[in-house]
């Protein structure tokens, strides 16, 4: 599994528009309020993958300015939000022990809650890299008296972190019952969260979560979370500790909640550019038929000719 390498000029045009898209709401939610009129609470969820040891400062910085300005709450929280207030979910995927090391300990001291989706097949593994790798069952274990007070969770991010689209119905259901039961075991307690690999899901793979146990699902999407207190799927964006302040705070406010609009408008492009080239392919094909029948009459006719000559 590469380590994450964002493009400098994506991240930065990702980071000019989400700021564009932040002074609008605010704009918005300002007019909004003096009319008198207040949204439910809700909350951002952000995700974290590695945190490794030279990273730990910045990490814990970020913590400290998210304290400042939201009230952190647990990924399984089901109590309808206050309005006024910002709220957040921390989370962090795959279960490394850079994670574990590193970044728990600082949430541990502020008091924040994190949900750890693990790869249940892949506990103990570098997958590909030698500095890190997804926690063993006996570190999964010593989470327990964390567990317990209620600082940390864990969930399922299947057996072996396959894209359960692009797998068949029976096997994304193997995936999701598998690692839920295995981590049940590891742990002697119920699983009720999960996380799908690489963010993305469709209305079949989220029925087959609520199929096989789940009682709340996270994707990769920015996105409000808990206007309703039973959502069951969680959007979030994803947080590098490297990530600039000024970043962390607009993922933080949710000034990057335009992004699933965008990547729906691309798709939709891309759908209707694939539709516009369709009839141009047939209308060649159909061009060329011709040609062809023309070429077998004049190949016949010649035969034809040949014979009677003899």
């Amino acid at each position: 599994m590469p380590p994450f390498a964002p493009n400098p000029l994506l991240r930065l045009v990702k980071f000019l528009l989400s700021m564009s898209f932040w002074l609008l709401r605010s704009l918005v939610d300002g007019l909004t309020r003096v009319l008198g009129s207040r949204r439910p609470g809700h909350a951002t969820g952000i995700y974290y993958h590695q945190v490794l040891p030279e990273q730990r400062d910045r990490f814990a910085r970020q913590m400290d300015h998210l304290l400042r300005w939201a009230v952190p709450i647990s990924a399984d929280h089901r109590a309808p939000l206050p309005p006024g207030r910002r709220y957040a979910m921390v989370t962090a995927d795959d279960g490394w022990t850079s994670f574990v090391e590193n970044a728990l300990p600082e949430l541990k001291q502020r008091r924040i809650p994190v949900a750890i989706f693990v790869i249940s097949d892949c506990m103990g593994e570098h997958l590909g890299g030698q500095r890190d790798r997804i926690v063993s069952e006996t570190e999964l274990r010593a989470l327990q008296p964390d567990i317990a007070a209620g600082l940390v969770m864990i969930g399922s991010h299947t057996c072996s972190h396959r894209r359960l689209v692009a797998t068949g119905r029976r096997e994304a259901l193997r995936e999701l019952i598998d690692s839920r039961e295995r981590l049940k075991q590891v742990l002697g307690q119920e699983v009720v969260l999960f996380c799908f690999p690489f963010g993305v899901h469709t209305p079949q793979t989220l029925a087959l979560c609520r199929m096989a146990g789940y009682q709340r699902a996270f994707d990769g999407m920015p996105a409000r979370a808990l206007e309703d207190p039973c959502e069951f799927l969680i959007g979030r964006v994803r947080v590098d500790p490297d990530d600039w302040m000024i970043e962390f705070h607009l993922k933080l406010v949710g000034a990057y909640d335009w992004v699933p609009w965008a990547a729906e408008l691309k798709r939709r492009i891309f759908l209707a550019l694939r539709v516009r080239r369709a009839p141009q392919a047939r209308a060649t094909v159909t061009r060329a038929a011709p040609g062809s029948d023309a070429r077998r009459q004049i190949g016949t006719s010649l035969k034809m000719a040949r014979s009677s000559s003899r």
